[in-house]
């Protein structure tokens, strides 16, 4: 053979040992992937058969439940997996919107969805809210600190002009992760595959930030919190954000000087993050103004000149959430108006009633 000939035979073994290794480079990301998906699965079997074998004579009340779960649990890991995995086999997403007469308004539209853990056990039913407000039950009371967090999603590139899902952050052995309990749920209900649903448990802050945008910066639970403009560009510019942004944002002091305020505090100062990530958000801004004033309106005691003052308060905060309710024309936002305008008839009796008592000072 001549040089020629052996140059063109080390060409092709050359070629060939290439073509070889690529393949099985591909086969070992493949199995890798396969396993990275089983993993959870091997991993917490047998909680999830613990999880299977729950009795009947438990499930029905939410104490016995929530100690049946966390019984064969040797980690906060293992007992929010109990946790995640018998909410997202056993309850049932449904969003349900009743329309009542009423002759004095002409029409009453009012939700029947359930948000609270108990209402959520009883029915076997909830929108995300609900869902997201069971898991963090379940781990108030065994010790985990969660919270439900509300926020912007993506679904299949279209932006979210408000806040309408919900979820929740966990710091589960040390270490923030996040869940979202109604998508896994949604998946396992319509394809029946486990593998698929584990998707969502114990995913870390800084890959659920690709779908997943908190209304306020604090519950991204990230050092370098991604702007609503850069999520809206989508993955790619969101992973450039995080690998060249400094880490200079320290959530831990935000959350505990949050979790130090009074809750009707906490509203306000979420509403005035709303505003500042986005000044279009009309909708859940009123929500915050909303929620702030039934919680001064549920206020039990005798009324000091105090508590006056937030009443006085809680009504101009109603006032501009029915105003802001009232700029949308959904079924949702014409719900919360007429809510409003029913807890704004309460607040102004109750002013009303105590006025003689308090002199208002400009």
């Amino acid at each position: 053979m001549n040089c020629l000939t052996y140059i063109l035979l080390a060409l092709y073994e050359f070629h060939m040992i290439a073509k070889l290794l690529f393949i099985l480079s591909f086969c070992l990301i493949s199995l890798g992937s396969v396993y990275a998906q089983d993993q959870p699965t091997a991993r917490f079997g047998h909680i999830d058969k613990h999880v299977r074998k729950t009795p009947d004579s438990v499930s029905n009340n939410i104490v016995t439940l929530h100690n049946y779960l966390a019984e064969t649990a040797v980690n906060q890991t293992e007992t929010v997996r109990a946790f995640y995995y018998w909410i997202i086999k056993n309850i049932r997403y449904k969003n349900q919107i009743e329309l009542l007469y009423d002759p004095k308004i002409l029409f009453y539209m009012g939700s029947n969805n359930c948000s609270t853990p108990v209402c959520v056990l009883k029915k076997r039913m909830a929108v995300c809210e609900g869902f997201s407000r069971l898991f963090q039950y379940f781990c108030d009371q065994s010790g985990i600190e969660c919270y439900s967090i509300s926020g912007y999603i993506t679904k299949n590139g279209a932006l979210q002009d408000r806040a309408t899902h919900a979820w929740n952050a966990a710091k589960v052995d040390g270490f923030w992760f996040c869940f979202d309990l109604s998508w896994a749920n949604a998946i396992l209900y319509h394809t029946g595959i486990k593998n698929k649903a584990n998707e969502f448990f114990m995913v870390s802050p800084e890959e659920f930030i690709n779908t997943h945008m908190p209304l306020i910066p604090m519950w991204q639970f990230l050092e370098n919190p991604v702007p609503l403009e850069i999520f809206n560009l989508g993955e790619i510019a969101i992973d450039k954000h995080l690998s060249e942004t400094p880490k200079s944002y320290h959530f831990t002091d935000s959350i505990s000087q949050y979790n130090a305020l009074s809750s009707a505090k906490r509203r306000l100062k979420t509403a005035i993050e709303i505003y500042r990530v986005n000044p279009a958000n009309k909708f859940n801004l009123a929500m915050e103004y909303y929620r702030y004033s039934r919680i001064i309106l549920n206020f039990e005691g005798d009324i000091d000149a105090l508590q006056y003052y937030h009443f006085i308060k809680a009504r101009e905060k109603l006032m501009k959430a029915a105003e802001l309710f009232g700029a949308s024309t959904d079924i949702s936002s014409k719900i919360m108006k007429l809510q409003s305008i029913d807890n704004l008839k309460i607040i102004e009796r109750v002013i009303e009633q105590e006025s003689k008592n308090f002199i208002l000072l400009d």
